[in-house]
């Protein structure tokens, strides 16, 4: 094939919670099908769910408000979403499912986004079979969330809040179907 130079002009748009959203789908489609590196590919879906919810806030700001980039830096995570919340008129319990797994997913991620060494002591007496002995860990807090049960759950959950908000925000209905546009001209 012959290699042409060409200039491209044009615009385009990137709807990046979309692409962090189908990353966690990926990954949660990969934890799924085999046992063999779940543990990593469920870290994968949290750590996606909360770019996603987090990307989210910022699609949705720059629609609400005129002034979103020079504002969105000073306002936590936490803080946007109880201040969309209340903005949307979407006053629901933010201490249950589905919301409290947006700060689950946050926690999660800002844990090992500064993550340190940490020691560990503990004591506990298990029911496992003997193979289970094998794979034991005396992991941290975050280890222990990096199961496919809770990776299922905040995945499925972080979709249900932003079509919740992205639908009272009067966006439209189908929060998950645009990721790229763009319109440009090669000469």
């Amino acid at each position: 094939m012959d290699m042409k130079r060409y200039s491209i002009s044009g615009k385009g748009k990137v709807t990046t919670y979309n692409w962090m959203i189908k990353s966690a789908g990926f990954a949660l489609e990969s934890a799924r099908a085999s046992s063999e590196g779940q543990f990593f590919n469920s870290m994968s879906v949290l750590i996606y769910s909360a770019f996603a919810m987090e990307a989210f806030f910022n699609h949705l700001g720059s629609h609400l408000s005129e002034n979103w980039e020079s504002e969105e830096r000073k306002i936590s995570k936490w803080q946007k979403f109880r201040d969309f919340n209340c903005q949307l008129n979407l006053s629901r319990d933010l201490d249950s499912r589905p919301y409290l797994s947006v700060f689950e997913a946050f926690n999660f991620r800002d844990y090992l986004a500064h993550g340190r060494t940490e020691e560990i002591k503990k004591e506990e007496v298990v029911e496992i079979s003997e193979d289970e002995v094998q794979f034991y860990m005396i992991g941290s807090k975050w280890m222990e969330t990096c199961t496919l049960e809770k990776a299922e759950e905040i995945f499925a959950d972080i979709k249900s809040v932003i079509t919740e908000m992205y639908k009272a925000s009067g966006l439209g209905e189908l929060p998950f179907s645009q990721y790229h546009s763009s319109a440009y001209g090669a000469t």
